[in-house]
């Protein structure tokens, strides 16, 4: 696939005055509706006439879904922070870098509430976007936006739904103006064969305004160059969605009708309940001045043939309330979100603690979940990152793509550290490796070796600089730390090999 340098600009010319394709006018459609329902706004089911009771329930129960989403997924907080890279003569990430992402993130408390509302775009929308705006004025950071999916549309490759070709951005900006930014990729070379951004790439900002009785878009101050190899927008799909360049929300139509359903029959049942949940006296052969009523007192019907009795409701509209609880169970599966999850205790198991087995069991689907989430968010997180050190200039563009980033997950399960503990040891007295049972209980073999060896280094330092412990002469190994025979001819390090087997 070959496209020329003045075809695309043509091609970024013809995107502002075209029109909104039919499926992102029905996409922004379903992400309203969502909206509606993720913030309890449903129609009532039934009709109520002028000064009637209103019998309506309305049950939310597409907010919980989002919602609890959002919080397996990022947890209480997530540490982003540089990793090593290769090659690297110090094992330690680079602290500078480190205080630049901390100072671009934020602390947690802004970390994590903007990580949140991204996760409830996601959820909600499908797709997650999130603009990079270098540092401006006095600002020494970049600064990083969360933007509305429903404003947002993508334009990919026809025969690549990855490679994304430009970002247009849409939104009324008055009651009569609207505005459209395009930002759209520059291949100088043509060289399309390889996916995501090449060294040589970049791109254009153009603005544009459009009066709503008109038909033409007018571009509005200069086109921008964006002079790096990623877009100032980042994206990512919140639940894989093969062969689409939208992922898939949370919240899908078929959970919203099940909760409008669901609305639907707790309304009927609450209105059963209203006019025929009080019994009801009825009286035949008799005048209602014949009839006594307070307590103590003693009714004579005035014939035979008179009559007084209740008319009460049989039913205890068991079916109803099953039929409900029918609704709830399906739209529990269809979300993978277990009734633990949402605290429903009758759904726990009795009989004391849970064994972790069977929690894992209980929460495996919110846990496969959570799982491709975590690496859908998790690239984006990564992405911006390395994007704002290239805008920090902490390093180059040509680093963008390797530079590694870690992020540290919270654990998705309540953790038992006492008999986590006890579990690693009674696997290293079967024979385990150390290594493996970390792992087993969640923790890196190789980080937490790391740790130790830094912990080590310090207490060292510490009693050094107490006089507790003499510092190192020159060419004495420093305490705490293995000695490198690497560089010693064969016959030394046998020589010291077998004085310390003799010692």
């Amino acid at each position: 696939m070959s496209i020329d340098y003045q075809v695309q600009q043509n091609q970024q010319k013809t995107l502002a005055q075209a029109p909104v394709p039919p499926e992102d006018i029905k996409r922004k459609r379903c992400m309203t509706e969502a909206w509606k329902r993720y913030r309890g706004e449903f129609e009532p089911p039934l009709k109520v006439e002028k000064g009637e009771e209103d019998p309506n329930v309305i049950s939310n129960r597409c907010a919980p879904i989002v919602d609890k989403g959002v919080s397996f997924l990022f947890g209480d907080a997530i540490k982003i922070e540089p990793g090593e890279k290769e090659g690297s003569e110090t094992d330690t990430p680079d602290e500078a870098n480190q205080e630049f992402l901390d100072a671009v993130w934020g602390d947690d408390d802004d970390k994590m509430t903007l990580l949140s509302e991204v996760g409830m775009n996601g959820g909600v929308c499908g797709q997650v976007f999130a603009k990079l705006v270098p540092a401006q004025g006095t600002q020494k950071y970049p600064r990083i936006v969360e933007l509305d999916p429903s404003n947002v549309r993508i334009v990919t490759d026809p025969e690549d739904c990855k490679m994304h070709w430009a970002f247009i951005i849409e939104y009324p900006i008055y009651s009569d103006t609207q505005k459209r930014q395009i930002i759209a990729r520059v291949d100088p070379n043509a060289d399309t064969t390889k996916l995501g951004e090449t060294l040589d790439d970049y791109w254009t900002i153009t603005n544009y305004e459009k009066k709503i009785t008109s038909q033409t878009w007018v571009q509005v101050g200069t086109q921008e160059d964006w002079r790096y190899p990623f877009a100032p927008i980042f994206t990512n799909k919140n639940l894989p969605n093969p062969n689409e360049p939208w992922g898939i929300p949370d919240l899908t139509e078929d959970l919203i009708g099940q909760n409008e359903s669901l609305n639907f029959n707790d309304s009927n049942t609450a209105s059963i309940i209203f006019f025929h949940g009080h019994p009801k006296t009825i009286a035949t052969g008799a005048n209602i001045q014949e009839l006594k009523t307070s307590p103590g007192d003693i009714t004579l019907l005035p014939s035979p043939d008179s009559k007084v009795y209740n008319l009460e409701m049989n039913s205890d509209l068991s079916s109803s309330r099953n039929f409900s609880a029918d609704i709830r169970m399906t739209m529990d599966e269809r979300c993978r979100i277990p009734l633990s999850a949402l605290s429903r205790l009758e759904s726990l198991p009795g009989g004391g603690d849970i064994p972790a087995t069977t929690m894992k069991l209980m929460f495996q689907p919110l846990i496969e979940k959570t799982t491709q989430k975590r690496r859908l968010y998790g690239k984006m997180i990564r992405q911006i990152s390395r994007a704002a050190l290239v805008l920090g200039k902490k390093i180059t563009i040509e680093e963008y793509e390797n530079y590694p980033i870690d992020i540290h997950w919270p654990n998705l399960l309540p953790i038992d550290k006492q008999k986590d503990a006890t579990a690693a040891t009674a696997l290293q007295d079967a024979g385990v490796s150390r290594d493996t049972s970390l792992q087993e209980i969640g923790y890196n073999p190789d980080v937490e070796a790391k740790k130790r060896e830094e912990e080590t280094k310090q207490k060292i330092k510490t009693q050094q600089d107490m006089g507790m412990v003499p510092p190192p002469q020159p060419g004495q190994q420093p305490p705490g730390q293995q000695q490198d025979n690497s560089n010693l001819p064969n016959q030394q390090q046998n020589g010291k090999q077998l004085a310390g087997q003799k010692g």
